[in-house]
């Protein structure tokens, strides 16, 4: 193993872990999920102060904020890699535990603020009183819309950022922590419409969480390119997908498997 190998492995294998863990407690959790039941409550036929302190009587704000972070936690953990590579690297031996916890700090403080207009989105939904077939269809338009917006791709560019980290004293400390809302920052501007979907799925919440993390991931290994409206999907993975076809559709390997 080569030592550039080593220092990624010494990476992936705690955001997997970290992701793993928060994946088991989704699924432990599955019957109780308050967030989306919060969001897709009967409550919310109609405004008022007083729906609200019903709502909030039965969902209290930490569990609600709890199963978001879980949720945070098990889609976008394996999105970091790359950012957490250069926090390790840029960081003197010494600090690394310090930067990578002050990096995922400020990262998650930003997706937790990222989680008011996003559920405020849903309960916008329910306001409308909408057919569940047409709650889907404005959902997905919106999710089209702006996946194939210049906006997006802005976005998605800057999510591969990897800016200079100072090494010493705080603003060592202040460079971790300020990268981690940054990418935080340029993460939610790029996932907050696809995460929608998991509180559209209501019977298919850990369904639809896993098909959203997955397209995020993919996604995320595209290169950054001008941003422009145009049909964008995960090209890097479909290229991948299509050569590992290929080589499995030789002469050889199909004789090899008839064999």
């Amino acid at each position: 193993m080569t030592p550039a190998a080593y220092e990624r492995l010494q990476i992936r294998i705690p955001l997997a872990i970290a992701a793993a863990g928060a994946w088991v407690a989704m699924a432990a959790m599955s019957h109780e999920r308050k967030l989306v039941a919060f969001c897709s409550s009967d409550v919310w036929t109609a405004l008022s102060l007083d729906r609200f302190a019903l709502a909030i009587t039965f969902y209290s704000p930490a569990s609600l904020a709890g199963e978001w972070m879980l949720m945070v936690a098990a889609m976008m953990m394996p999105t970091l890699a790359g950012a957490m590579g250069h926090v390790r690297a840029r960081s003197l031996p010494h600090r690394r535990k310090r930067s990578l916890a002050l990096f995922i700090i400020g990262y998650g403080a930003t997706w937790g603020a990222c989680s008011i207009p996003i559920v405020f989105a849903m309960l916008a939904l329910q306001l409308l009183q909408l057919s569940p077939v047409a709650t889907i269809a404005l959902v997905g338009s919106l999710i089209l819309i702006w996946q194939f917006s210049p906006a997006k791709q802005a976005c998605l560019n800057r999510c591969h950022d990897q800016p200079p980290l100072a090494a010493h004293g705080i603003a060592a400390d202040l460079a971790a922590l300020g990268y981690g809302v940054t990418q935080a920052i340029w993460c939610c501007g790029t996932c907050w419409a696809l995460m929608l979907v998991p509180f559209t799925a209501q019977d298919g919440h850990l369904l639809a969480m896993a098909a959203t993390s997955a397209y995020l991931i993919a996604e995320r290994l595209d290169q950054p390119r001008r941003p422009a409206w145009e049909i964008r999907w995960p090209s890097t993975v479909a290229r991948l997908l299509w050569f590992r076809l290929s080589v499995w559709r030789r002469p050889e390997n199909t004789g090899r498997v008839a064999a």
